[in-house]
């Protein structure tokens, strides 16, 4: 007799005789939720990037920093409603190493007298921080807080109002 008809009158047999069938399906792997939070301490020649994540070690971190357009408003910018150029004017990559740290990264502050977008990103994980001019506020001696876009959509969604 062919397997698949045998198959078939044993289930058969299974359900009339009042046994249950419970077929198992494969499932999805388990999400896990990882966390990065990072801050930049802006001074006058530097950036200091401290970094605390759950990413598993080897992680490659990417940071870049790109140039705003002469033309945007500083208030624009400041609730991140234009976008930066495309080009870096900074790149770096660091490592979550193996006991699941970040060590603080220094990079040569671009040019103090123009507007930059910072970004720090994992994976599908990613962080925003924009730099100020040395003469704006926070544009020296601040500590600042990246954010996620889903951070900044709801910190300036007030700013955002829609007349009916």
């Amino acid at each position: 007799m062919n397997r698949l008809v045998l198959s078939f009158l044993l289930i058969t047999c299974f359900v009339l005789s009042g046994c249950r069938v419970i077929i198992f399906a494969p499932t999805e792997k388990a999400q896990f939720n990882f966390t990065m939070d990072a801050h930049v301490y802006v001074k006058r020649a530097k950036l200091l990037i401290r970094t605390e994540t759950t990413l598993p070690p080897e992680t490659p971190l990417t940071i870049t920093i790109q140039p705003y357009s002469d033309n945007h408003l500083l208030g624009k910018i400041q609730s991140y409603k234009v976008d930066p150029e495309q080009e870096n004017a900074a790149e770096t990559t660091v490592f979550v190493d193996k006991d699941g740290k970040v060590k603080p990264v220094v990079i040569d502050r671009p040019d103090p007298s123009e507007r930059y977008r910072i970004k720090i990103s994992a994976d599908k994980m990613v962080k925003y921080m924009n730099l100020m001019k040395i003469e704006d506020p926070d544009g020296i001696g601040a500590n600042l807080t990246f954010l996620s876009m889903e951070e900044i959509k709801k910190r300036y969604q007030t700013a955002v109002r829609v007349k009916k």
